[in-house]
């Protein structure tokens, strides 16, 4: 068994024995996929103030905060404690969390979830007595979120939970907002079918039975609660919508998000999307990695797949997998990258969290974690602004789903290349994918034109990330300049830098700014990328 793999099982053991409580939410639930297209950057505008890598889940490790790349954090309540009294609302409870990043100068998403209902729902609203999903955590049951009573309900508090941000000293540290349709739990909203009869739901003495649910009913609901964020919130408070719902409810709002009044976010990142979700990612694709609108984003489970009490499958190592969500979500065009508590924990300490008390030494890990979430920070929201991007370049893949390269102003011509999985040690980040270049084949790539013509006034630099396996070399070509590598057989991963003098980048007659030659045997690469210096 490989040392990863016995970090993450004795991981999943020390979880198993604790008592630990899911603290995030349960992600999104896959949907049908849609072949997922790379649009071009079609906006050119300065990226968004902010922008960046903000922690999520750190009660037990508030620590990582004072890491150097991180911008911010989450506040986080339930709407069970801010409205405890029919009509009555104590947002002390949001404050308090509010206060505390801002007095540390930190920015920060609002999330009012619905895990917890207000007690007194259900002595006016219709329940099932048990749990319709594992968000769910009254013990009372499910209510009936589709009952006039329900609905009028929380679009009161919204309009009161809107007014108090507004008016909140701590409003300039607020990011945005999370828009929650709180009906099952925080994220569901469908009814099994085997539960809609009426006669299985109790109903309170003097309540109106209701109706039984049909996706009418629910798409209905989700209409009027996300138009009361647009009338309540907007325009003075970014709203971040989930991004998973559905064609027509996302056209209804369409200009709400081509004005920015609407974000979207997920809580469904992880290295590539899992078998038929591409759709949350096309959206991105479509609407965030093109300039029109923002994009925040949360990874589905840690990199050792830990989400509440759940642990997920892992094929490649945790610092891989850690890095290759980090590469998604900027190939996406996410400005606002989420990182979980216990990846960051492993950069700043090189310790991984387990449960409330229990870690494991991850020091062999801890460099690969640090330098990733770095190169995040440094390129997050830059992808629409190829004027002041730090730089560009492409991440050789094929992948499972979301098909291709991960690019970042920078994309690679049709070529002889091939797809490696699990190439090179699995202490460094880069091998869960690269692609072989055959002896004597070329690679060519182009840059975004803006970003090439930014570079006229300044010196930039050539980075190549390959596997430094055998006693082969390559050339690689740039700005009118060529430059060689030999092969050591070290078996590792090597980056190799070279100063660019030329402010110039001349096309080949396919139209390719940079080449890269394999010479004397295969070359595995990971990445190329241009940067300013």
């Amino acid at each position: 068994m490989k040392l990863w793999q016995k970090l993450i099982s004795l991981a999943a053991a020390l979880l198993a024995g604790s008592l630990f409580a899911a603290a995030a939410e349960t992600p999104l639930l896959p949907l049908d996929g849609l072949k997922p297209a790379y649009p071009d950057v079609s906006v050119s505008a300065p990226p968004p103030i902010h922008r960046g890598l903000y922690a999520v889940w750190y009660e037990r490790t508030p620590e990582v905060l004072e890491l150097p790349y991180i911008t911010g954090g989450q506040v986080v309540v339930q709407w069970a404690d801010l409205e405890k009294v029919e009509g009555q609302y104590d947002f002390s409870r949001l404050a308090a969390q509010m206060k505390k990043l801002h007095d540390q100068h930190r920015m920060f998403t609002v999330q009012v979830n619905g895990n917890d209902k207000p007690a007194w729902l259900f002595d006016h609203v219709p329940s099932l007595p048990e749990p319709l999903s594992t968000q769910v955590h009254d013990t009372r049951g499910t209510l009936m979120y589709w009952h006039p009573v329900f609905e009028r309900a929380y679009l009161h508090f919204l309009t009161a939970y809107a007014a108090f941000l507004k008016q909140s000293p701590y409003r300039t540290s607020v990011l945005g907002v999370r828009q929650n349709f709180n009906a099952i739990g925080t994220e569901h909203w469908h009814v099994p079918r085997n539960k809609i009869a009426l006669p299985q739901w109790l109903v309170p003495a003097g309540a109106n039975a209701g109706e039984p649910f049909t996706q009418a009913l629910g798409r209905a609901y989700q209409t009027r609660i996300l138009e009361a964020f647009v009338k309540e919130f907007t325009p003075d408070t970014r709203v971040f919508v989930r991004n998973n719902i559905e064609p027509a409810l996302r056209q209804s709002f369409e200009q709400d998000f081509n004005t920015g009044r609407l974000c979207w976010f997920h809580t469904s990142s992880e290295i590539n999307p899992r078998p038929n979700g591409e759709r949350q990612y096309q959206v991105f694709l479509d609407d965030c990695r093109t300039g029109k609108t923002l994009a925040y984003a949360e990874p589905w489970a840690s990199a050792w797949g830990h989400h509440g009490v759940k642990t997920d499958p892992r094929w490649c190592s945790p610092p891989q997998w850690n890095y290759w969500r980090l590469l998604c979500d900027l190939h996406c065009g996410v400005s606002f990258i989420a990182c979980y508590a216990r990846d960051l924990e492993v950069a700043r300490s090189g310790r991984y969290r387990v449960g409330k008390t229990d870690t494991i030494d991850a020091a062999v890990f801890k460099d690969e974690f640090d330098t990733a979430f770095r190169f995040a920070a440094k390129y997050a929201g830059h992808h629409a602004a190829p004027q002041a991007a730090p730089g560009a370049w492409v991440a050789f893949r094929e992948g499972d789903t979301l098909k291709g390269d991960y690019t970042f102003l920078m994309q690679r011509l049709p070529d002889h290349t091939r797809e490696v999985k699990s190439a090179g040690p699995d202490d460094q980040r880069f091998g869960a994918w690269a692609r072989l270049l055959p002896c004597d084949q070329t690679m060519q790539l182009v840059l975004d034109e803006r970003f090439a013509a930014s570079l006229t006034t300044q010196a930039s630099e050539l980075r190549v990330t390959y596997l430094d396996c055998g006693t082969g070399a390559f050339d690689i070509q740039a700005a009118g300049q060529t430059f060689h590598a030999q092969c050591t057989d070290s078996g590792r991963w090597k980056t190799v830098a070279w100063e660019l003098t030329s402010p110039v980048f001349p096309k080949t007659d396919a139209g390719a700014h940079v080449t890269l030659h394999a010479l004397g045997a295969d070359l595995t690469v990971h990445m190329v990328e241009v940067i300013r210096k």
